[in-house]
């Protein structure tokens, strides 16, 4: 499937989560991380997701949330993966910032300016990037 979201993972339901109006699906990606997206259920269904489908996870830039030094709170979102910044790029409201696991996984993300500044986010910065698993839209292989 071709998409405009940079944010696209491919990978294979690992767990499914059954929540009566809402699931979770656990999609387990090539370099080993997880992914935690939430849909309806009669979505689910209407999908036919099942453990061991391939699906993709897509997240927009603008819902990734990027902490540093954060050793004084545990945050309730699933979805958390730390990273080196690889390139970033100043516009005049926001910036795009490149993160790059140590697996290789590469979340983009689009953030404020006030933010970048507020973090002190420069290349080679170690960031969190964070979505909510309500944020990712799940698609199924057909």
């Amino acid at each position: 499937m071709k998409t405009s979201s940079r944010n696209a993972y491919v990978g294979k339901i690992t767990a499914i989560i059954l929540g009566g109006l809402n699931d979770e699906v656990e999609l387990e990606l090539a370099t080993g991380e997880k992914v935690y997206g939430q849909l309806a259920h009669a979505s689910a269904e209407r999908l036919g997701l099942a453990v061991g489908t391939e699906a993709m996870a897509l997240v927009k830039a603008t819902e990734i949330l990027l902490v540093n030094e954060n050793e004084d709170y545990e945050v309730c979102c699933r979805n958390q993966f730390t990273g080196k910044v690889q390139k970033l790029v100043r516009g005049f409201v926001n910036g795009e910032v490149l993160i790059q696991t140590a697996s290789g996984l590469e979340l983009n993300a689009t953030v404020s300016l006030d933010g970048i500044n507020r973090l002190r986010v420069e290349r080679g910065a170690t960031v969190t990037a964070m979505f909510k698993s309500s944020n990712v839209m799940i698609a199924a292989k057909k």
